[in-house]
């Protein structure tokens, strides 16, 4: 296939060729996917030995294998599905594994090119026997890989030494042209421009103890990048700011001691207005900062393969130099403040110990009013009650493991064997609930790491499974007719407008087609005005037209949540999921798309709540209407025109924080596809690894946390999961 460009009035022919193609007619064009690859047979590495996923790079599992071409045996051509090449298609075992991918490319004269590389796990690319990029680490939802290269006259050599450690094993690779991907790198730098404009803090003007200023006057506040601000503003703006005392109450001047928030819009002659809030802690006239030591010993924690010996020998000087970094902290840094403040409203109000009691709660409370004020919302919607009593239709969760034991000797004992061999197989430690039927059936922990023996009651980061909590917590606004589901985020914060292609819903922000991107940007949900940041980053078509998993849609909601209430969400998450349902080993201060820490059994209550429909334990949370609204559902019934980027999402059930978690495997017996539980198994993944998983047909429900998968994560875990099935949906001993 040939291309013209036409330059100095001379015609210039560029011709690429695929050499050794399977299909000939199916020619390599200048900024588009490589359609084939030649691969060779995966390559493992000894598992019996301790090594990380990194150094399965490292490893030359052929000679020069950067003249690895399609004349090598026991290898083959695969091709790609819209530019995606899923390597596991043709490799049944792949964990720890290396294949080698080949491509030859041909061109008519020299020039300079660009990879555009997505890819789980990582690679090495060679061109023309030389290597000129590494990467490590998963990119293949993520931002592309950009990596400059030189295309000579004639043919190409290119080779990618492709890794994988544990399931997706996928690659999408482009070659653009020097302009093609200079436009690219050109559109990523105006975009990180556009972030860093958004992401603008508001401070105070004097450059002395910048958040400690002195009652009296209120200071001036200024922009942290003024020069930026100009430029995204049109050449100026003006800030104007409203001012609120430690009792919500909009004041001119700082009377006294204490905690004083502030509104400001920012507007630009461009007609833009940033929305900013935050504290500040004003200081006695009389304070004085050098008359103050200040020692600090923080509790060991593992980095860096530091000991605790070591931690511990050198704990005089951790002290004086924490002091010193604690001191300045407090002074000069805007979050360091919430603590000052914290610590004196608890003395003013003599408050005991309480979980929602935390520097983050007291400040979001606190700011979700002075939302309500801004926007003339105070007593504006209905309060949302505690969950309900009603008569005991479900109790709590029964441990009968020791009769259950008795009766199946067998399959607990080749649980327990399962879960102990997991461990010696470089398992990260973990905790599991197996429950059925309201019953639990086995409850355990499992290993040690640095922290120590992992046990029943360690709480750990369940990363996305924090999704579906928030979805949960809002099903009871929804239950209570306090917002709906398909109800406008512009109905709640006018930020947001009401109709039209950036309308976004509640719908959108929880089955990740609001067109927002990340997760905890922009300060998250602790960000007071996150609503007007996160408005100005939907694109006119993208709402509802794409689905992109994100955590911003959830912190959104959040927002909205916030307002209708004027709660801090993380008091919301104690007030009305935690404490009530007796989730003793929970807590979650940080975001609303992870950050949650838990424990299997508590995992097992909040599952058991939604498999019963609402209610646990003489309580509902919602109703088995609100319960049928919030389950996974396709979401071309919603949005027709939703696309997606990968196979593994597209036509995926969503629900508001509950996905669909089916998992199909050959019948060892009929060779035939079926589902292991049901197809009805309902939950969330995570990037620890964690698991909740709801099977709706047998009322089983397996829970586990940890601090993170390791590499052999997928084996084990299909293991047990199989036992499970086996014996308690299929009768299989």
């Amino acid at each position: 296939m040939g291309r013209f460009f036409i330059k100095n009035k001379f015609f210039i022919v560029v011709i690429f060729t695929i050499l050794g193609c399977s299909n000939k007619d199916d020619l390599f064009t200048m900024n588009s996917y490589i359609h084939d690859f030649y691969v060779s047979k995966a390559y493992y590495i000894d598992q019996e030995k301790k090594v990380e996923p990194i150094e399965l790079l490292e490893v030359n599992f052929i000679q020069n294998e950067e003249k690895f071409n399609n004349k090598i045996s026991d290898g083959q051509w695969i091709k790609s599905k819209n530019g995606e090449h899923n390597i596991n298609s043709i490799v049944d075992d792949s964990s720890y594994a290396t294949v080698y991918l080949y491509r030859n490319i041909k061109v008519s004269r020299p020039q300079k090119a660009h990879f555009l590389l997505s890819i789980s796990d990582g690679a090495k690319i060679f061109a023309n026997e030389n290597l000129i990029a590494a990467h490590y680490g998963n990119n293949f939802n993520g931002e592309e890989k950009i990596i400059p290269f030189e295309l000579k006259k004639g043919d190409n050599h290119i080779v990618i030494k492709a890794i994988n450690k544990d399931w997706d094993w996928k690659i999408r690779c482009k070659i653009l042209s020097k302009k093609e991907g200079q436009a690219v790198i050109s559109e990523r730098n105006k975009s990180q421009e556009f972030n860093e404009f958004l992401s603008m803090k508001i401070k105070p003007a004097h450059y002395k103890h910048t958040y400690n200023p002195r009652v009296g006057t209120f200071p001036r506040l200024v922009l942290d990048k003024p020069g930026l601000a100009r430029e995204l503003l049109g050449g100026s703006y003006s800030i104007k700011v409203r001012w609120f005392n430690t009792d919500v109450k909009e004041v001119f001047y700082p009377k006294l001691e204490g905690r004083y928030g502030f509104y400001a819009e920012i507007s630009g002659s461009n007609g833009t207005i940033l929305k900013r809030g935050g504290t500040l802690f004003f200081l006695e006239n009389n304070w004085m900062v050098w008359n103050n030591k200040l020692e600090v010993l923080p509790e060991y924690f593992p980095i860096s393969n530091i000991s605790k010996d070591i931690w511990e020998e050198h704990n005089k000087a951790i002290k004086s130099y924490m002091g010193h970094v604690t001191l300045k902290s407090i002074l000069f840094q805007e979050k360091s403040i919430l603590l000052l403040s914290f610590l004196h409203e608890m003395a003013k109000n003599n408050y005991k110990s309480d979980k929602k009691l935390t520097p983050l709660i007291h400040n979001g409370d606190y700011h979700a009013q002075i939302k309500q004020v801004i926007l003339g919302k105070e007593n504006a919607y209905p309060k949302l009650q505690p969950p309900e009593k009603v008569l005991l239709k479900s109790g709590p969760l029964k441990d009968i493991q020791r009769l259950y034991q008795k009766i199946n000797p067998e399959f607990i004992k080749n649980l327990r064997m399962i879960c102990n061999d997991w461990i010696e197989d470089q398992g990260s430690p973990f905790d599991m609930v197996l429950a059925q039927d309201g019953k639990i059936l086995f409850h355990d922990a499992f290993g040690e790491d640095n922290y120590g023996d992992f046990t029943i009651n360690t709480p750990s980061e369940i990363a996305s499974i924090t999704k579906l909590f928030t979805g949960v917590l809002f099903a009871q606004f929804v239950d209570q007719n306090i917002i709906g589901i398909d109800d406008p985020v512009g109905k709640y914060l006018p930020d947001f407008p009401l109709k039209g292609p950036q309308a976004v819903t509640l719908r959108h922000c929880f089955t990740h087609t609001s067109g927002l991107d990340g997760h905890g940007l922009f300060d998250g949900v602790h960000n007071p005005w996150l609503e007007n940041t996160l408005f100005q980053t939907i694109k006119n078509d993208t709402v509802g037209t794409r689905y992109a998993y994100n955590g911003m849609g959830f912190d959104l909601a959040g927002k909205v949540m916030e307002v209708v209430s004027g709660k801090s969400i993380f008091r919301l998450f104690h007030e009305y999921l935690y404490s009530p349902l007796g989730m003793k080993n929970t807590y979650h201060t940080w975001d609303l798309g992870y950050s949650v820490h838990s424990t299997a059994y508590d995992l097992s209550i909040l599952a058991q709540m939604v498999l019963n429909q609402g209610t646990y334990d003489g309580k509902k949370y919602f109703s088995k209407n609100t319960y049928e609204k919030i389950l996974p559902k396709d979401l071309k019934q919603y949005f027709p025109n939703i696309t997606y980027f990968n196979d593994w999402d597209r036509g995926r059930p969503m629900g508001i924080g509950t996905t669909i978690q089916e998992w199909k495997v050959k019948d060892e017996e009929t060779g035939e596809d079926r589902y292991m539980l049901s197809k009805n198994v309902i939950g969330h993944g995570s990037a620890t690894s964690s698991q909740l998983r709801i099977d709706l047909d047998n009322n089983i429900i397996i829970t586990q946390t940890r601090r993170k998968g390791k590499s052999r994560f997928g084996p084990n875990f299909e293991k047990l999961y199989k036992h499970i099935d086996n014996y308690l949906v299929r009768g299989v001993n």
